[in-house]
Formats: C-alpha cells, sequence, structure tokens
C-alpha cells in the first residue's frame, strides 16, 4: 500500500535496502512502489544504476521516482543515466560518517539538475542534528575544521531548500517544506539568524520553538 497512513506517518515505499536484486527490483517496479537504496561507494552506485536501467528496460521507471542515498562517489555520467530513468538523490551526512569517503559532490549535483534532496539518516540510537551536516554542506570542512571537500560546498538559502521545499519530489507532496498559503503549518523559530551567524556558529544553532502540523512540539524553557 504505497503512501498507507496520514499527515503524521506515512510509508514512502520500499528501502532503504530494496533486496532481491533484479527479481527484488522488477517486483517493486510491478507493484508501482518507491524504492530507495542507500550507497556507501562508486562500485555500488554503479551496480544499483546498472540493476536499475535494466529494470526500466521491462517496466518503466520514469514516474515512480526511485531514489539513491549518501551517494559519497558519484560520476557524472553515472547520475545522468540514472537522472534519465526519472531517479533522485539524497545527501547530507557525507564527511560526519566517514573518513575516507568525504562527499557527496553536493555543487556537482545541484548543479546537474537531477531531484536532489537532503537527509540527515541516522546515527546509532538517534537522528544527526541537520546542523552539523549544513556545516559541513556549506563549508567544506569536517567537524574538526579540516577542509575535506573543497570545490563543493552550496550556499546556506541552497542548503536549507534541498532540506525543506527540495523534498517535495520524494514525498510526492506539495503542502509541505515551504511557507504559503494552504500547506501545513510547519516552522521552526530558531535561536539565532542561519543566514547570518559565523560559519562555526552554524553547529550551534537550536530551535526555541517547533510547530508540526499547527501543534507545538517542542518549546524551549526560558
Amino acid at each position: 500500500m504505497p503512501f498507507f497512513g496520514n499527515d503524521w506517518i506515512k510509508s514512502g515505499g520500499i528501502g532503504e535496502f530494496t533486496g532481491g536484486g533484479i527479481n527484488g527490483l522488477r517486483a517493486i517496479a510491478a507493484a508501482g512502489w518507491r524504492a530507495e537504496d542507500h550507497v556507501l561507494s562508486l562500485a555500488q552506485f554503479q551496480t544499483l544504476v546498472e540493476n536499475r536501467e535494466k529494470v526500466h528496460a521491462e517496466i518503466p521507471l520514469t514516474k515512480l521516482r526511485w531514489v539513491l542515498s549518501h551517494v559519497p562517489q558519484t560520476t557524472p555520467d553515472l547520475v545522468n543515466r540514472f537522472k534519465a530513468i526519472g531517479g533522485g538523490l539524497l545527501v547530507g551526512w557525507g564527511p560526519l560518517r566517514t573518513a575516507t569517503s568525504v562527499g557527496p559532490a553536493y555543487r556537482a549535483l545541484f548543479d546537474n539538475g537531477i531531484p536532489l534532496g537532503y537527509h540527515s539518516d541516522g546515527g546509532d540510537i538517534t537522528v544527526i542534528s541537520p546542523w552539523l551536516n549544513f556545516y559541513t554542506m556549506i563549508t567544506g570542512k569536517n567537524l574538526k575544521g579540516d577542509l575535506v571537500n573543497a570545490g563543493q560546498t552550496l550556499t546556506r538559502d541552497e542548503t536549507l531548500w534541498l532540506a525543506t521545499a527540495a523534498n517535495k519530489w520524494f514525498i510526492e507532496e506539495d503542502d509541505l517544506g515551504s511557507i504559503e498559503v494552504g500547506n501545513h503549518a510547519d516552522l521552526a523559530v530558531l535561536d539565532r539568524d542561519y543566514f547570518t551567524v559565523p560559519e562555526d556558529d552554524l553547529t550551534k544553532i537550536r530551535s526555541v520553538l517547533t510547530v508540526v502540523g499547527g501543534r507545538v512540539v517542542h518549546m524551549k524553557d526560558a
């Protein structure tokens, strides 16, 4: 049952390990489901793109919005091939999770035009703070302050857009991710200005008030 649930919690598809190889992907495509896999190396990215091309030749994937996440290493050719069959990419954690694969190539992927969104993934027991991710995406530095992803940074506006309105494509909902009439009342009041604080203060940003669907779900004590 694709997208079963309500506005608070809803199934999004099969993932993050689709399983079953070509047969598994074929079954997901035949059922009309969204599919998502995570990618941790260039070799894995190539294999998953090639598998999806094989399934696409039998069952068109163009309208199913299949996703590959993390993508620390890519090539323009593979990205374009995945885009050609209707795929999208989720990026975010990069150098927070590994010391050797410090990507993703945020700037190259953003400029490519493939559907691109931000995700914070998860740690061992909880989600990773998006502000830590944003710091690396904006500065190209790891949390020690070392430059590890030079030439692949995004602006603060671009980074915030990936984490909000850009994700509409992935969940097939148009009433989230931006402040406009008719959208859900989802917003956060921050303790400092994300657009102007020094780069080193990006990791320190916290919400003092969070509203989801018009309901206050977090309020910092005075």
